[in-house]
């Protein structure tokens, strides 16, 4: 049908500032190849972002941060008991939070967003480290506004514990939702709501891709009921999904999701579509079997889920993005081909709305599908990332011929299986046809962990993919995770070997932590895995993650996580956010190669030329204020996140220095001696004289140390960075 349904699309904070994600543009294009309106697509977490330091957030930040308690006078909670603190708690945990806090500094964060965009600065990587830190600094104390330490990294979720394990009494608590949502409250009050007010909107849907965005949909949802009553009102999106599939009680949902009208549980391109049609004509959308209506609405027959035929997906159009805004030089595309895994066995895996599998139903495009696909997508971005589970082998090498052939130029990566399948051959054809890196589970490096896991390969023939892989030049990200159960320490320690003895293999990479999820194999046949006493974690209602019982892997922890920090950082640094999917890790995985990890390393080591170049401290030492019980509770916040416990303390005689990234380090007297050298902009070959008192050969380890962990770093006049 053809209608002219007014709808807003709505991506939420908090989450990935570097490009836009795919959700929206995917339903929003099957909606309009049916014949709808186009939607407005409004994508808040960038919005709210730039939103904070324009003159109207700047000067709402301005009276947050000066009124008494740093809550600001219409800070929500007056005497609320918000997940176990109340409003007096918050307010001191806000003072001490921003003891090691510079001043706003919109200035920097301007000029930051700046080099991030700049298709030159951007590659250099001091350059961009310097601007990394400071969009962090800046997050870092717009979210002292809200529940401190919030943010991390700038654009993570550090959510409280009670929110994190799926409390229904915290993910329904109003003041805690609006505490954690204040840094961005001027954003939705001035610009937001207005927006949508004014747009007379009849449809307005929230994505929920991940877990830390569920806080602030829930809060829009209610400023959004309230401003726009009569719109209909919808969320989907894989954190929905999730919270359907992991709620102990179905009713707990809707008490959660309570604002909406509606949700989507699954695949959302259909459903999304038949909702619109259905306010077309003024009644419910009660067809669908993914469209869950509100309990208000009366009971519903839920019908087995329905998963999208894949050739009925048209090549999703993403213009409606604000591009212009994006913390990238480039831009960057989500394209989803296939759906579910073909491998299909992962004892640990649970992912989407899975049947009997860990993943969903397996479906992939025609190689043909794809080319046609990409060849429209990359008249429009310059790199596509496949957005996928995984990809089948051969299908991709079909792409890559096809793409080869026709002579299309834009790059692109996915997410692979290292099959014996890749030759040299057909990597060096993946290269040609403009694949750039791919990212990859090896899960782990010990061949009775990897049976157990179902994996089907083989460690030496893994190294042997990988050496195919980089022979061609193309990066080879690793994700693996140690602490599968009754996995020893011995067989842990193999995983960390085989990434140190591959280090020349692969480019960004690292070990997580095993986590046991409801849905996983694992947890379906225990007495198999060896594990007993699997049981949900206190006070939880979505039980997302099990706890469990497993003597042998929890005798190796202390020991496995103390050598997965001997990798140290070096191992760990890529581009910002970390994640190997993240575009700023194949811009520069596009720009340096293989030599990528060279190249950011070179940044944290001394140079023959740095006696002459000037160095300035990269972050500043907390000063103990006249509050003493301030200064306990700063000392214990550090604690904690040095991993020592929310009863431990940093000792009075340690110096606390703040990196410009909000990590803390905890120093020696002498180490302050020499810091504060850096003061001001000196260069090395001064500093050493100033440091006269100790040998040379001293000072030389200390500047070492100082620049490989970023204590120091080189001073760039600000005057040659771009102009504001």
């Amino acid at each position: 049908m053809t209608s002219t349904v007014r709808a807003a699309l709505i991506y939420p904070p908090l989450t990935d500032p570097t490009s836009g994600y795919h959700s929206l543009n995917y339903i929003d294009s099957y909606a309009r190849a049916q014949g709808h309106a186009p939607a407005d697509i409004i994508d808040a977490n960038i919005e709210a972002f730039h939103y904070s330091y324009s003159p109207g957030g700047l000067a709402w930040l301005e009276r947050e941060l000066s009124a008494p308690g740093g809550g600001g006078p219409d800070a929500s909670g007056s005497g609320a008991a918000l997940n176990g603190l109340g409003r007096a708690a918050l307010d001191g945990l806000g003072r001490a939070a921003r003891l090691g806090l510079a001043d706003p500094d919109p200035d920097r964060v301007r000029r930051s967003v700046q080099v991030l965009q700049d298709p030159e600065l951007f590659y250099d990587y001091g350059h961009y480290q310097d601007a990394v830190e400071g969009v962090i600094a800046w997050m870092d104390v717009l979210g002292t506004t809200g529940i401190p330490g919030q943010f991390r990294a700038g654009f993570r979720l550090q959510s409280p514990p009670a929110l994190s394990i799926g409390s229904l009494a915290a993910l329904t608590d109003h003041d805690l939702l609006a505490r954690l949502n204040r840094p961005f409250q001027p954003y939705y009050t001035d610009v937001l709501l207005p927006r949508l007010a004014a747009g007379n909107y009849q449809v307005i849907g929230i994505s929920t891709t991940y877990q830390w965005q569920l806080p602030f949909t829930l809060w829009l949802a209610r400023l959004i009921k309230q401003t726009c009553p009569d719109a209909f009102l919808i969320t989907g999106g894989t954190e929905i999904s999730d919270l359907w599939k992991c709620a102990t009680d179905r009713r707990h949902v809707f008490e959660i999701l309570t604002d909406f009208d509606a949700i989507v549980v699954g695949e959302g391109e259909t459903a999304y579509t038949e909702i619109l049609d259905a306010v077309a004509v003024g009644t419910l959308p009660a067809g669908h079997p993914n469209v869950r209506l509100h309990p208000r609405f009366g009971a519903q027959r839920l019908l087995p889920l329905r998963y999208e035929r894949l050739a009925q997906i048209p090549t999703p159009d993403f213009s409606g993005l604000p591009w212009d805004l994006y913390l990238s030089p480039e831009r960057f595309v989500y394209y989803a081909p296939s759906r579910g895994c073909y491998w299909n066995k992962c004892t640990f895996c649970d992912y989407g709305l899975n049947t009997d599998g860990p993943t969903s139903p397996w479906r992939q495009d025609t190689a043909d599908t794809m080319v046609r696909d990409v060849a429209q997508l990359s008249k429009f971005a310059k790199f596509i990332y496949f957005s996928v589970d995984v990809l089948a082998p051969a299908t991709i090498l079909r792409f890559a011929e096809k793409v080869i052939e026709q002579d299309l130029d834009f790059r692109w990566g996915a997410e692979i299986r290292l099959e014996k399948y890749w030759s040299d051959q057909r990597c060096a054809t993946l290269r040609r046809s403009g694949c750039v890196a791919v990212s990859v589970g090896f899960e782990s490096g010990n061949q009775r962990v990897l049976d157990l896991i179902d994996k089907g390969t083989r460690p030496a023939q893994v190294r042997q993919t990988m050496q195919a892989m980089a022979g061609a030049g193309i990066g080879v990200q690793m994700m693996g995770f140690t602490g599968f159960p009754t996995e020893t320490s011995a067989e842990a320690l193999e995983s960390i070997d085989f990434l140190v003895d591959n280090r020349d293999l692969w480019t960004f990479g690292g070990l997580g932590e095993f986590k046991l999820t409801p849905g996983a194999i694992i947890a379906k046949d225990p007495d198999r895995f060896g594990i007993t006493n699997v049981r949900s974690l206190p006070e939880s209602d979505v039980v997302r993650v099990l706890d469990y019982d497993e003597p042998i892997s929890a005798a190796a922890r202390d020991e496995v996580t103390a050598a997965k920090r001997q990798l140290d950082g070096a191992h760990y640094q890529r581009p910002w956010l970390g994640s190997t999917d993240t575009p700023h890790s194949f811009f520069y995985h596009d720009r340096y190669g293989t030599s990528v990890r060279e190249v950011m390393d070179a940044e944290r080591r001394r140079r023959r030329s740095d006696d002459e170049q000037l160095f300035i401290a990269n972050g500043t030492f907390v000063e103990p204020p006249e509050d003493a019980e301030l200064w306990r509770l700063y000392r214990r916040m550090v604690a904690m996140q040095h991993g020592l416990g929310s009863d431990g303390e940093v000792p009075l005689s340690r110096q606390l220095f703040r990196r410009a990234d909000a990590e803390v380090f905890t120093l020696n007297r002498s180490s302050r001696l020499f810091l504060d050298i850096f003061g001001e902009p000196v260069t090395l070959a001064a500093a050493q004289q100033r440091s006269w008192m100790v040998p040379s050969t001293v000072a030389d380890r200390l500047w070492d140390t100082f620049i490989s962990q970023r204590l120091i770093r080189r001073y760039r006049d600000p005057a040659d960075r771009p102009s504001q």
